[in-house]
């Protein structure tokens, strides 16, 4: 008995000792296996090892999102283009000094809710330059009171409308009395001669080419050019959505003896916002935003209710 306790003693001290020298071993090991960039897998039952290079262990981070959205979270911001004239109440800088509008809060509130900043790059001289600053890369998204038309749909991506407007006229009254020739005005309006101005390059020039067969279009620098023009008698009428014509009347009352409004309720314009055709998230996304707000937004609500409409955006959006 006492030689097996002996024994025992012996044996446990033994196993002891093994164990120690192991775990000294491993420690170098790990250590060396540190500095040698590998990990050591270890097989239940079985004294292989498997080395593998560290980089192979560790699994590329898969993004939470969709490549066009984790784009812009990534970098922090979204950028926004958007046309350098102010056009108020849909973008404007107030008196303050700070970018303001119905265009501009609509999209102030989805940056928010992506918890981004955002940008505004107000460099396109042009309407449509707006649309070239999404499809060059320079922009995520146009957003102008820009009007949804078959050419610029056939280079990019358009929202739902934020808005829907109708086309309008702002007609030289003096000029068309002498058109009417016995005629309705109704019917005068619709076969309309002579110059119509518009603003250059924008979906405007196409509109009246085609609603307006018998007249010449005349593009101008500036919508307030173009409202010069038709108080000057240069051309005939000022052509542009209704928003801008009854803004005319209303800022300008005086203009009220010489111009005529006209809104035409057959021929819409509606606004959309412009993403690049490889973005159809990122549009999708915008579609599901301007739904969830429910703003049903018109010319009237937006030059009448200004206020409640900018308050009901940032109240969705906190």
């Amino acid at each position: 008995m006492a030689v097996k306790k002996m024994f025992d003693i012996r044996l446990n001290l033994l196993l002891l000792f093994f164990l120690f020298i192991m775990g000294e071993n491993f420690a170098v090991a790990e250590q060396q296996n540190k500095v040698n960039n590998v990990v050591v897998l270890k097989d239940k039952g079985s004294v292989n090892n498997k080395i593998i290079p560290i980089e192979e262990n560790i699994k590329e981070k898969k993004p939470l999102y969709p490549k066009d959205i984790q784009d812009i979270i990534n970098k922090g911001k979204i950028v926004v283009a958007m046309y350098h004239i102010d056009t108020p109440p849909f973008y404007y800088v107030d008196d303050k000094g700070n970018l303001a509008g119905v265009d501009v809060e609509l999209i102030k509130g989805f940056a928010k809710l992506l918890n981004v900043d955002i940008e505004f790059n107000r460099e396109s001289k042009f309407l449509n330059s707006t649309l070239d600053k999404v499809l060059n890369n320079e922009a995520d998204l146009a957003i102008t009171k820009l009007s949804i038309t078959f050419s610029r749909v056939k280079r990019a991506l358009f929202t739902k409308p934020y808005i829907n407007l109708h086309q309008a006229l702002l007609i030289n009254r003096l000029l068309l009395a002498k058109q009417l020739k016995g005629r309705s005005r109704e019917e005068t309006i619709q076969n309309l001669r002579g110059k119509i101005g518009v603003i250059a390059k924008s979906s405007y020039v196409k509109y009246a080419k085609q609603r307006f067969k018998y007249a010449e279009v005349v593009g101008y620098k500036t919508w307030l050019d173009a409202v010069d023009a038709v108080l000057k008698g240069e051309v005939i009428a000022a052509y542009r959505d209704e928003a801008e014509i009854k803004k005319i009347i209303r800022d300008r009352p005086d203009t009220a003896l010489k111009l005529l409004s006209v809104v035409l309720k057959d021929a819409k314009d509606p606004k959309g916002i412009a993403v690049a055709a490889n973005k159809r998230h990122l549009k999708t996304l915008l579609d599901f935003y301007i739904d969830s707000l429910e703003l049903n937004l018109t010319a009237d609500k937006v030059l009448n209710e200004y206020e409640l409409v900018v308050n009901s955006i940032k109240t969705r959006t906190k």
